[in-house]
């Protein structure tokens, strides 16, 4: 795929720079840019399995909720007996 992308000057000033820090022309810097967001999972993706399992357990969001609260306060409980030793 080929593009056109109009920049402001600073835009490009600041992606010459960039590209010259690491040794590589504009286009090469853009492609890898480019090519590392397309890349990344979004957020509902990399949360698809704990929202299926959350659906599939049948529990409701209250209790999810009491759940996670639980373990908070037993997560600063261990972290304070920790700093206490």
């Amino acid at each position: 795929m080929s593009l056109t992308i109009n920049l402001p000057p600073e835009a490009e000033a600041r992606l010459v720079e960039q590209a010259r820090a690491i040794g590589v022309d504009v286009p090469t810097y853009v492609e890898r840019i480019l090519h590392a967001a397309a890349s990344r999972a979004s957020l509902d993706e990399i949360l698809k399995p704990i929202h299926d399992s959350f659906h599939e357990s049948g529990m409701t969001e209250d209790q999810l909720s009491s759940l996670l609260v639980k373990a908070k306060k037993e997560m600063r409980a261990d972290r304070r007996t920790r700093r206490g030793k």
